[in-house]
């Protein structure tokens, strides 16, 4: 039962689009509105300034992050001692916190490209991993200043790092489904790398 409720809870707080609520709150707009019409910390950055961005980008991690640990956690308080448990749970957990943020209840099961709820995932399960993808994608980012190109390329690489740093067979499967739903949520970026039509990312000053 006390997972069912964390799954429950990590689905909606995946769910929350900061990107919205913060772009009517302090800007005053809809953000599906401006920009690539994206709810995530990207077009955030892009069309609300670099503070609320990153303030997005923080909150969106933390919507993968919270819900993990706190998995984690409780797992550790009430099932240490009762039985052996697996690490699908946290998986399980995860996956919904994702989940919610990529098809929202709030916005009618739309929603971001996962990128970000899925590095506070991953941040909580493969840390090591994360780094190393973390450099691929700025490694990419610097050369190319495409944030679609670094993110997709940072999460194929996740997985391989898994494999190589944890061999933890149930993490390496949910790096490689992430990985494929990354992907697929940039279809159209991918579209526009290859007309060479995508934008390099840029901030416009905000106040």
């Amino acid at each position: 039962m006390i997972m069912i409720l964390l799954m429950a809870l990590a689905y909606i707080l995946g769910s929350v689009p900061n990107a919205l609520w913060i772009g009517k709150v302090f800007k005053g707009i809809d953000i599906r509105e401006h920009g690539s019409r994206n709810t995530g910390s990207t077009n955030a950055a892009r069309v609300l300034g670099a503070k609320l961005g990153i303030l997005t980008l923080i909150l969106d991690v933390s919507k993968g992050l919270v819900p993990t640990l706190t998995a984690i956690l409780l797992k550790v308080d009430f099932f240490e001692n009762l039985t052996k448990i697996s690490n699908f749970d946290y998986v399980l957990v995860g996956i919904c916190a994702i989940l919610g943020h990529v098809f929202s209840i709030f916005m009618n099961f739309k929603g971001g490209k996962a990128v970000a709820t899925t590095l506070g995932v991953f941040l909580i399960l493969v840390p090591k991993a994360i780094l190393f993808a973390a450099i691929v994608f700025f490694v990419v980012f610097a050369i190319s200043k495409y944030v679609s190109l670094s993110s997709i390329l940072a999460a194929i690489s996740l997985p391989i790092f898994i494999y190589f740093l944890y061999q933890e067979i149930i993490y390496i499967i949910l790096g490689i489904l992430i990985a494929i739903l990354i992907v697929v949520k940039h279809r159209s970026n991918i579209e526009r790398l290859k007309n060479g039509t995508e934008s390099k990312f840029s901030l416009k000053n905000k106040k």
